[in-house]
């Protein structure tokens, strides 16, 4: 009997550590769990998530697969040896095309090319927008406002090179209207004018002799006038406006 009384005991102890184990390992759990419901009920909840980087750079260049440099990102435009023209340094985005040529330039517009020559565009400088070019990089039109106060939209000719069409508004008189030009660059004259300013409207069609033959005007106070001249009368009304 005594014999069977021992092992009893020693079980019994042996159960009795085990279950203070087990009670120690319980209330580090459970301390475990109410730190981190603390950590979570002291967080704020709308605290923002950190942002991802910013990156930041001068220039960025996008090469095709074959490695050729087709989009370039600056302030100004990185050079590139495979760009055709190497007198620009807007602070623009320029798509080149397969031969290297501009084809679109968004941000501060760069110079007209007008037959491979580079002409002064009007304005200051500060001129931004979208310019389009053919195929051999000779502007074909864009959408701007220039900093000396104008917004434009114009489309070239391809032949020969030269404004096509174009609307504008001037915050300098207020004016804003419509302008078709004759496909030939020896005339100075617009062969078409529609246009409307604070208190006058006029539609007018000149000849190439860069003389206006018929007229169409309104102050906005009397009846529209029709006018309509030959050469002899449109030189002799051009000469009395001081035209």
């Amino acid at each position: 009997m005594s014999e069977q009384t021992d092992v009893r005991v020693e079980d019994w102890n042996r159960l009795q550590r085990e279950v203070a184990r087990l009670r120690i390992l319980v209330i580090i759990a459970l301390l475990a769990v109410i730190a981190l419901a603390a950590v979570s009920l002291l967080r704020k909840p709308d605290t923002p998530t950190k942002p991802d980087p910013i990156l930041r750079a001068q220039g960025l260049v996008i090469t095709d697969a074959q490695g050729h440099d087709r989009i370039l990102i600056g302030a100004p435009v990185p050079a590139s040896k495979d760009r055709t023209r190497k007198d620009d340094a807007s602070d623009s985005i320029i798509f080149l095309g397969k031969n290297g040529a501009d084809r679109l330039a968004v941000g501060q517009m760069p110079a007209p090319v007008v037959g491979g020559k580079t002409l002064k565009r009007i304005g200051d400088g500060d001129n931004y927008g979208m310019a389009l070019f053919d195929k051999q990089g000779n502007e074909r039109g864009g959408m701007a406002f220039l900093g000396m106060g104008r917004a434009v939209i114009g489309l070239d000719r391809a032949a020969p090179l030269s404004d096509a069409i174009g609307m504008m508004v001037d915050d300098r008189d207020g004016f804003a209207g419509l302008i078709v030009n004759y496909a030939d660059d020896k005339v100075q004259a617009p062969a078409f004018e529609l246009g409307a300013t604070a208190d006058e409207v006029h539609m007018q069609v000149y000849g190439k002799d860069n003389l206006p033959h018929a007229q169409l005007n309104f102050d906005g106070k009397g009846k529209p006038a029709w006018q309509f001249n030959d050469a002899k009368s449109a030189a002799k009304a051009a000469q009395a406006s001081g035209k």
